[in-house]
C-alpha cells in the first residue's frame, strides 16, 4: 500500500476566535506561477474560477478551515471544485487584515487573483514614481 499525505484539520469553531479581524484579503494563484510575477497566468485568472472563488459557500469554507490567527503572507494549497469533478489547485495567501489578527465567523473574506495584487502594486510603484 502506498503512503499518503495527511494535512492537520483546523477543529477551531469560528465563532469561538478571539481579536477576529473585520476583514481579510486574501489571494489566489496556480502554485506553477511565479506569485510575483504577471507572466504565465493561465487558468487561474479565468472568471470561472475568480467566481467559484467568490461564492459565499467557498468564503465560509474558508472561514471553517483557517478560523484563528492569520498573518499577512500567510499561504494555504487549497482547490476549488469548479463542477463535474474538475477540481483547481490554488494558493491562497494573505494580503491584508483589518480589525483583527484572526478568521471568525463574523470575518468577511474578500478573494481577488495574485494577478490583480501584483498588476496594482506595480501600477502604485510607477504612479508614485512619477510624482
Amino acid at each position: 500500500m502506498g503512503s499518503s499525505v495527511r494535512h492537520d484539520v483546523n477543529t477551531t469553531d469560528p465563532a469561538s476566535v478571539d481579536d477576529q479581524a473585520d476583514r481579510v484579503l486574501v489571494s489566489f494563484r496556480s502554485p506553477e506561477t511565479d506569485p510575483d510575477d504577471t507572466d504565465d497566468w493561465w487558468v487561474a485568472d479565468s472568471e470561472w474560477l475568480r467566481e467559484n472563488m467568490t461564492e459565499h459557500t467557498y468564503r465560509r469554507y474558508l472561514r471553517w478551515s483557517h478560523a484563528g490567527p492569520v498573518a499577512v503572507g500567510d499561504e494555504w494549497e487549497e482547490f476549488v471544485n469548479c463542477g463535474c469533478t474538475s477540481p483547481e489547485d490554488v494558493i491562497l495567501r494573505v494580503e491584508d487584515i483589518e480589525g483583527g489578527i484572526a478568521i471568525g465567523s463574523e470575518t468577511v473574506i474578500e478573494v481577488v487573483s495574485r494577478k490583480d495584487i501584483v498588476e496594482k502594486d506595480i501600477d502604485d510603484t510607477t504612479d508614485d514614481a512619477g510624482q
